[in-house]
C-alpha cells in the first residue's frame, strides 16, 4: 500500500557559493545520493522526486537522478513553489515532504518523527525549523497539499515563490503549524549542511569520525 504522501527533493546546480554542490562527491559519492540513501532509510515506503530547474544549468541533476532510480521534475528556475505543484499534480498525495539536497548526513529519526507527526489533530505544515531546534541540513517540512495548492498567486512574493513554505511562516494565524523539536536545542546553530567547499570538507572528516 502506497504512502499518503510523497517526497521532494529540492536540487540544483546554481549556487553562489558553490555552485554544483549537489552533485559534488563525498566520500567517492554525490551529494544527492546520500540524501536520497538517507531517505530511504528513514521512509523505505515513500515516493520521492526531485524537484529542480528547467536551465541547462540543471541537465546533469536531470540526468543523475534517474540512475538512482528516482524520477525528476522541472519548472522555473526561481519559482519553487511551482516546482512543488508540479510535483503535487504529477503524484496527487495527501502530504508533500520538502527536503534540501544540500543535506548528506540528514538523520532518518527526524524525517520519521515529522512524518508521524501528520497523525491526530488537522494541520497544515509539519516542520523541523518554527522555531529551529536541530542543527541546519535536519531541515524537513511536511506540507498539507491542499494547502500549498490553495495558496493564492496575487498575494505570494518573489520570496515566497522561491522559498515555498514562507508564506505559512509569515501567517501562522492563517495556518495550523507543528513544531518537530530536537532533544538538543543547543545545536541550533550547527550546520551539517553544504553550502560551500569547507562544509564539505568538514562533513567529509565528521561523517568519517561518526562511521569509523
Amino acid at each position: 500500500m502506497s504512502a499518503d504522501y510523497v517526497i521532494v527533493v529540492q536540487a540544483r546546480m546554481s549556487s553562489a557559493r558553490f555552485p554544483g554542490k549537489v552533485l559534488a562527491s563525498l566520500h567517492g559519492t554525490p551529494i544527492l545520493a546520500h540524501v536520497l540513501n538517507r531517505l530511504s532509510q528513514a521512509a523505505p515506503l515513500a515516493d520521492v522526486l526531485v524537484a529542480t530547474s528547467d536551465q541547462v544549468s540543471d541537465d546533469p541533476v536531470a540526468a543523475y537522478a534517474p540512475t538512482l532510480g528516482v524520477a525528476v521534475v522541472r519548472g522555473p528556475l526561481d519559482d519553487v513553489l511551482e516546482r512543488f505543484r508540479m510535483c503535487a499534480r504529477l503524484r496527487p498525495r495527501r502530504w508533500i515532504g520538502r527536503i534540501n539536497a544540500d543535506s548528506p548526513l540528514l538523520d532518518a529519526t527526524v524525517v520519521r518523527r515529522v512524518l508521524e507527526a501528520r497523525a491526530g489533530e488537522p494541520v497544515d505544515l509539519v516542520t523541523t525549523v518554527f522555531p529551529r531546534t536541530f542543527p541546519v541540513g535536519q531541515n524537513v517540512e511536511l506540507i498539507r497539499t491542499d494547502a500549498l495548492m490553495r495558496l493564492r498567486d496575487d498575494e505570494l512574493t518573489a520570496q515566497d515563490r522561491e522559498h515555498v513554505t514562507q508564506f505559512f511562516y509569515r501567517h501562522p494565524d492563517r495556518f495550523s503549524i507543528r513544531n518537530i523539536e530536537s532533544t538538543e536545542p543547543s545545536r541550533s546553530g550547527e550546520s551539517v549542511a553544504v553550502d560551500t567547499l569547507d562544509d564539505l570538507r568538514r562533513l567529509e572528516k565528521l561523517s568519517a569520525v561518526q562511521t569509523g
